[in-house]
């Protein structure tokens, strides 16, 4: 797993703009580790975190569009 969360860690940093800025300035390597929680496979983890990543990128995205100058 420790494979796995390094991976992922630098995935995170490599799409910083893109929703992961969040894992990368808060998370620790006890966050990554619950991607596994309840029996993913480690495709599963990844899809989980691709997902939250672009979770965050939405928000993101809405609060910047719903703000008037």
């Amino acid at each position: 797993m420790e494979q796995q969360i390094e991976a992922m860690k630098q995935w995170c940093i490599d799409n910083y703009e893109n929703g992961a800025d969040t894992m990368v300035e808060c998370w620790g390597d006890g966050n990554y580790a619950s991607l596994w929680d309840n029996g993913l496979t480690d495709a599963q983890a990844w899809k989980l975190l691709k997902d939250l990543a672009s979770v965050y990128a939405d928000r993101r995205a809405d609060a910047r569009n719903s703000y008037s100058y």
